[in-house]
């Protein structure tokens, strides 16, 4: 337990982008845990950090992107900021779908967002909650698992 920990830092670009359900399943399955039915943070290689405080506070930061247009505009001035901070960042695009233009979001944000977690059906969330399972153990969160392993292979 005593070994050094990576910091990985999860914020959103703008409210509801979802960043709280990206920092809980990338520490689930960062750290590898047993399926707890209750959030219980254990972290063994890495510590995820939800909302970091200040760049220096991590390793690698998790900005999470809402694709939507209205939202994107909101988040302009943080996400100016976001790009401005000298630490490794991972763009993920959080409730991506077949709607999102993606010519048009990589113009206007001027890069390529590195992940991209598809949308969930809010049944499927419901459903998971309703049969006690964790969100990140019975959805098919393949682009968070995606950017789980890329963690895990540039950061151990």
């Amino acid at each position: 337990m005593d070994k050094m920990k990576i910091r990985v830092g999860v914020t959103s670009v703008t409210k509801g982008a979802g960043a709280t359900f990206v920092s809980e399943a990338i520490d689930h399955m960062l750290n590898e845990r047993d399926s707890v039915k209750f959030f219980v943070s254990r972290p063994d290689k890495f510590i995820v950090i939800d909302s970091p405080k200040s760049p220096d506070d991590v390793d690698v930061l998790i900005c999470v992107l809402d694709p939507l247009p209205s939202r994107l505009k909101e988040g302009a001035p943080r996400y100016t900021i976001l790009r401005s901070i000298n630490v490794p960042k991972i763009w993920l695009i959080n409730r991506d779908n077949p709607g999102v233009d993606h010519r048009e979001l990589e113009k206007f944000l001027e890069l390529r967002p590195d992940f991209s977690q598809e949308a969930l059906p809010y049944e499927s969330i419901c459903r998971a909650e309703y049969n006690c399972e964790r969100p990140e153990d019975s959805l098919k969160l393949k682009g968070i698992k995606e950017l789980a392993d890329f963690i895990k292979r540039e950061y151990q």
